[in-house]
């Protein structure tokens, strides 16, 4: 049954893909879990790792590591709804809290 199912699609041979409108920067909606435990600048309210959001992602314009492109997430606080802002860092294998939170180290 799987030979009927149809994985490619035809495309002409004068197509050009660089030719497609791409916006700049697009922000995508994507549903993450926070890889740290954070605590709130605003209320102070801590969100623990593992917890569910939904965040949006978008490039970080002019800033690379070995050719890895790096991402920047902003979602909000579960108490007060404040925009809270992370980067990755791909030389660290970590990530970096820019604005609106605080990272808390479990000890």
């Amino acid at each position: 049954m799987g030979e009927r199912r149809v994985i490619n699609k035809y495309y002409p041979p004068d197509f050009d893909s660089s030719k497609l409108p791409r916006p700049e920067n697009e922000q995508i909606n994507v549903r993450m879990m926070l890889p740290m435990n954070i605590q709130c600048r605003t209320c102070g309210n801590n969100m623990y790792k593992g917890t569910k959001f939904n965040s949006r992602k978008e490039y970080v314009i002019g800033e690379a590591y070995l050719g890895i492109q790096i991402f920047r997430f902003y979602f909000e606080c579960t108490n007060c709804f404040a925009e809270l802002t992370m980067k990755t860092d791909p030389q660290n294998s970590d990530y970096i809290i820019e604005s609106g939170a605080t990272r808390t180290y479990d000890l």
